[in-house]
């Protein structure tokens, strides 16, 4: 096999073209045979009568056209039928629709509402923490009272203060 190799019914590869250009050259030529003889075998089979198919009988032509318009009738109906319920569906999909941006619409709002209460319900959680800051202290200075007193109380018990008024006889 050479760069001259003989490849279809005289098709010669050039030596100068590209193999590419030589490639196209070669389809193009199948190609062109296959056209040419599609077009012979057309000829042959339309110059041939068909004898497969057999006569038409000219009485069952009055039951075909009954048939023919039987079936457009039916077909006409059934595409009423499909129109009137897609009318419907289309309807049903724009409810849906509606229906679906309402309940969206009510979750935004509701979503809304619960985001700027979370915000109220934090602020005045904050503002209790510091109350209670203040109470905690308050609470530690009663108990630090509470502790002097006891002290006091303590002490004063220990004490023994003459009473002003004499003590009964006995």
């Amino acid at each position: 096999s050479g760069i001259n190799a003989e490849y279809e019914e005289g098709y010669v590869m050039d030596r100068s073209a590209s193999r590419k250009e030589s490639l196209l050259k070669f389809i193009e030529s199948i190609e062109e045979k296959e056209i040419i003889n599609r077009e012979r075998r057309s000829e042959h089979t339309e110059s041939q009568p068909c004898h497969n198919l057999p006569p038409i009988n000219p009485l069952i032509m009055p039951e075909m056209a009954k048939r023919v318009e039987r079936t457009s009738k039916d077909l006409t109906m059934m595409l009423a039928w499909l129109e009137k319920e897609m009318q419907g569906m289309s309807a049903h999909t724009i409810q849906f629709v509606d229906a679906h941006s309402r309940a969206v619409d009510d979750i935004s709002e509701t979503t809304d509402r619960s985001v700027k209460e979370m915000y109220s319900l934090l602020s005045k959680a904050s503002t209790i923490q510091k109350d209670l800051v203040k109470v905690e202290m308050m609470s530690s200075h009663l108990k630090s009272i509470n502790k002097y007193l006891e002290r006091l109380d303590n002490t004063l018990g220990a004490v023994k203060v003459p009473s002003a008024t004499p003590a009964p006889p006995k």
